[in-house]
């Protein structure tokens, strides 16, 4: 019985230690996912006319509001890595290539201007 008793009481403290743990653990893919859907919404709005340093943040804010992550996940997330900056800026610089090359061009130059 002490046994049984000692199991329940015990029992919800470590899945209360554990459960946040594991909730707010984002995967290295979940996070690439998130950088590249950051560069494709940038690139949208650097094509559509908007300032580099525009774009960076409404991008940014977009594709923050459209992920399925929590934003305890998302604060997880360190962009200064090169796992997640790198992705983030391929995907900005594709998408404008391929799409708005002429701004393209300008666009390393904007962004050392402005940011």
């Amino acid at each position: 019985m002490r046994l049984i008793n000692h199991f329940i009481t015990s029992t919800p403290l470590v899945v209360f230690a554990v459960l946040p743990l594991s909730l707010s653990a984002v995967t290295i893919k979940q996070g690439v996912e998130l950088a590249n859907s950051i560069g494709l919404q940038s690139g949208k709005l650097y094509c559509s006319g908007k300032s580099a340093r525009e774009s960076i943040e409404k991008g940014t804010a977009k594709a923050m509001s459209e992920a399925t992550l929590s934003m305890d996940e998302i604060n997880s997330v360190d962009f200064a890595q090169d796992v997640y900056s790198v992705p983030m800026i391929e995907s900005l610089y594709s998408y404008t290539i391929d799409n708005c090359p002429a701004r393209a061009k300008r666009l390393w130059r904007e962004i050392n201007e402005t940011m």
